[in-house]
């Protein structure tokens, strides 16, 4: 008898003193949320040469290839128009668990990133993974070339879609996106929630 309310006063104690560790406000993150954390440090050693250290400053976001090792495939599209705030819509798979991350600047253009100005971040079902990977393959993302010589116009907008599966990396740049290409662009935004001017971008 002495035992079992020995158990049950140690049990107490653990519960309480585990209480009172946390502050009102304190939120419990999921366990296996694979959630990736922006590091000025981490971006300074991994970034590629041609890549933009300070748009990935700017969006607070890892390089698509330096997401960490929990990330089993993620995608991400970087769309930075000449008279609109640049966005960046991102999703990811961490075993059988998924998520979305979108964000806009303040600012328009390539000459200086601004700050954040908009972040809308969620799970995504595995309906809508499945939706997406189902697009990527009628598109045959992963057999695209990087670039291509199309006619730049003046005042356009810069599309790139990265992407990152089973350790290999590979990215798609546009100035003028085909039908294909500008359809997986959509695709990302519309996941994002973002009220974005992307439609006067596309032929």
């Amino acid at each position: 008898m002495k035992r079992i309310s020995l158990s049950v006063a140690v049990a107490i104690s653990v519960a309480l003193c585990l209480g009172c560790r946390r502050t009102p406000n304190a939120t419990i993150a999921p366990p296996n949320d694979c959630t990736p954390v922006y590091d000025s440090n981490l971006v300074a050693k991994q970034i590629k040469e041609n890549d933009d250290r300070q748009l990935f400053a700017a969006f607070e976001e890892l390089p698509l290839y330096a997401m960490p090792g929990c990330v089993d495939e993620a995608y991400s599209l970087t769309w930075i128009p000449s008279f609109h705030a640049p966005v960046l819509v991102r999703i990811w798979r961490s075993g059988n668990r998924y998520f979305m991350v979108g964000k806009e600047l303040d600012s328009k253009g390539w000459s200086k990133f601004g700050k954040l100005k908009e972040t809308n971040a969620r799970a995504l079902t595995a309906f809508e993974w499945r939706d997406w990977t189902d697009s990527l393959n009628r598109a045959s993302y992963w057999t695209m070339p990087s670039t291509v010589n199309d006619l730049s116009p003046n005042d356009g907008a810069v599309w790139l879609i990265d992407g990152l599966r089973a350790k290999e990396y590979h990215w798609v740049s546009r100035r003028v996106p085909d039908d294909q290409f500008g359809e997986l662009a959509k695709h990302l935004i519309r996941l994002s929630g973002l009220e974005t001017a992307h439609a006067l971008y596309l032929p």
